[in-house]
C-alpha cells in the first residue's frame, strides 16, 4: 500500500455508486471519497446492503470521468459502509487525488462573525 498522504485526503460528496459483490448489486449514495475508499448510503431504503468483508466492483463518475475498481467492506454501519479501493491503477488514483483537490479547493471560505 502507498505511503502517499493525497490518497487519504477525502472530501465529502453525494455521487452515486454502484456496488456488485458476490450476493447482489445496489446502487448507492457517497458521503465521502477519497482515492483509497469512500463511505456510502442505502441509496433505496429497502435496498440489499454488503456485509463486512464483501469484496466485490463499484463504479462512480467524477466529473466527466468514469471509475471502476475492486473494493472490500472495511466497515458497516446501520445505514451504509465504508470500501477500501483495491488494487486502483495509478492513472486512476491520480484522476481522484487531482478531483478531491479541485472539490476542495471549489469550497467557500468560512468568513466569521
Amino acid at each position: 500500500m502507498s505511503a502517499n498522504r493525497r490518497t487519504f485526503f477525502r472530501v465529502r460528496a453525494s455521487l452515486r455508486f454502484t456496488f456488485a459483490w458476490e450476493g447482489g448489486f445496489e446502487l448507492f449514495r457517497t458521503v465521502d471519497v477519497s482515492a483509497c475508499g469512500a463511505f456510502v448510503m442505502r441509496h433505496v431504503p429497502a435496498g440489499a446492503m454488503p456485509g463486512l468483508g464483501a469484496e466485490g466492483e463499484c463504479a462512480f463518475n467524477l466529473e466527466s470521468m468514469e471509475i471502476r475498481v475492486a473494493a472490500k467492506v472495511v466497515r458497516v454501519a446501520s445505514n451504509g459502509f465504508a470500501v477500501r479501493f483495491r488494487a486502483v491503477p495509478r492513472t486512476q488514483e491520480d484522476r481522484i487525488c487531482g478531483w478531491a483537490f479541485r472539490q476542495e479547493t471549489r469550497k467557500e471560505p468560512f468568513l466569521g462573525e
